[in-house]
């Protein structure tokens, strides 16, 4: 991480349904990795043509290597999009290493499952930034990458930064409600 002081807090995570409205910039990112697949599961690396994505979603897009079956990843093209909403380029680094504890748990769980169904997942995001505390939200459509049959070696993220599917308010309101409770029992109110 280049920055030890950003560290991102997730607040929510769901999964939603890899169901785009036709002509979206997801719809046409998971048609073109469709045909990069072929009649095979996922494409091969080899496959991929990142310049043929969508003007809009290739600067949000992720790619990320596979270490040890998922026991980490490593990111192989990180999005200048995802430069300028999280102030770091993670190029070359390692999930493990990233923007905070829950930024990393809340990607390893979105690629473990691309890992366990091997099928594209898509996820809708809130996230909240720690200099500013505002919170974001994204649309993270992941796809599996396969350069040997059956085996993930790498995932690619398509990511609509400031979209969202559901209404993230009751939770939301819930993560800032147990924030605050946190630091009232970390920080004893002076006198």
């Amino acid at each position: 991480m280049s920055d030890d002081n950003l560290e991102y807090t997730v607040l929510n995570v769901e999964d939603v349904p890899c169901e785009f409205p036709e002509g979206s910039p997801l719809a046409r990112t998971l048609d073109l990795w469709r045909s990069w697949s072929g009649s095979n599961a996922a494409p091969k690396w080899d496959d991929v043509e990142l310049y043929a994505l969508p003007a809009i979603v290739l600067p949000q897009t992720l790619v990320v290597d596979v270490i040890d079956g998922g026991a980490d990843f490593k990111y192989r093209f990180w999005g200048t999009k995802y430069t300028s909403h999280y102030g770091a380029d993670e190029t070359g680094l390692l999930l493990s290493t990233s923007l905070g504890p829950s930024f990393i748990e809340a990607t390893r769980k979105q690629l473990n499952a691309v890992l366990a169904s091997k099928a594209p997942c898509a996820f809708d995001v809130a996230i909240r930034a720690p200099r500013s505390g505002i919170v974001q939200t994204k649309l993270n459509l992941r796809l599996p990458i396969m350069d040997r049959p059956g085996e993930i070696t790498k995932i690619m993220t398509a990511t609509l930064f400031n979209e969202t599917t559901i209404n993230h308010r009751e939770k939301l309101l819930e993560a800032f409600s147990d924030d605050t409770k946190r630091l009232a029992s970390e920080k004893p109110l002076s006198t």
